[in-house]
C-alpha cells in the first residue's frame, strides 16, 4: 500500500468515527437528529433567529433550513413564533429540551477539540505546519 493509500485510509477511518461518534445525537427516546439539526440548536442557543438568517449564518439553502427545522420542532426542541413587526417572518427558539440537546452537541464538540489538541502536542512545529498544509490543500480540492 502506498503512502497516499495510507494517508486516505486513516482519513477515511477519522472521518467514519468522526460521523458515528458526534454526528448524531441520540435523544433518550432513542430519536436521532443529524449535525445539520445539532449545529442549529446551538445557533439558537445564542439568540433566536430566522429561517433566512440561519441559512445565511450555515451556508446552506432556505428549504434545508425549513426541513431540518420541521424535525426539530415535531420533536419539540424549537417552537416557532410569528414576529410581531414583520408578520411574514418566522423566529425560531429553543424549548427547555432543545437547550439540553445544543448543549450537549457543545460539549462533544468540545471534547472532540480537546482531544485533537492533545494529540497534535506531540508534533513539531513544522509538522502541525505540514499537517495545516495537507489538510487546507485537502479541503480545496473540490475548488480545483
Amino acid at each position: 500500500m502506498s503512502e497516499s493509500d495510507n494517508i486516505i485510509q486513516e482519513l477515511n477511518t477519522f472521518v467514519q468515527a468522526y460521523a458515528a461518534n458526534s454526528e448524531f445525537i441520540r435523544t433518550t427516546t432513542a430519536q436521532q437528529i443529524n449535525a445539520t439539526q445539532a449545529h442549529l440548536l446551538m445557533l439558537l442557543q445564542s439568540q433566536n433567529a430566522t429561517n433566512t438568517m440561519l441559512a445565511d449564518t450555515m451556508k446552506l439553502t432556505k428549504p434545508a433550513i425549513t426541513k431540518a427545522i420541521k424535525n426539530l420542532t415535531t420533536h419539540g426542541y424549537v417552537t416557532s413564533t410569528k414576529d410581531e413587526a414583520d408578520k411574514r417572518s418566522v423566529k425560531y427558539t429553543l424549548t427547555p429540551d432543545g437547550v439540553k440537546l445544543a448543549l450537549q452537541h457543545e460539549q462533544s464538540h468540545q471534547k472532540l477539540h480537546h482531544d485533537i489538541c492533545t494529540t497534535v502536542s506531540d508534533f513539531t512545529p513544522e509538522q502541525k505546519a505540514t499537517i495545516i498544509k495537507f489538510l487546507k490543500q485537502i479541503n480545496h480540492l473540490k475548488d480545483n
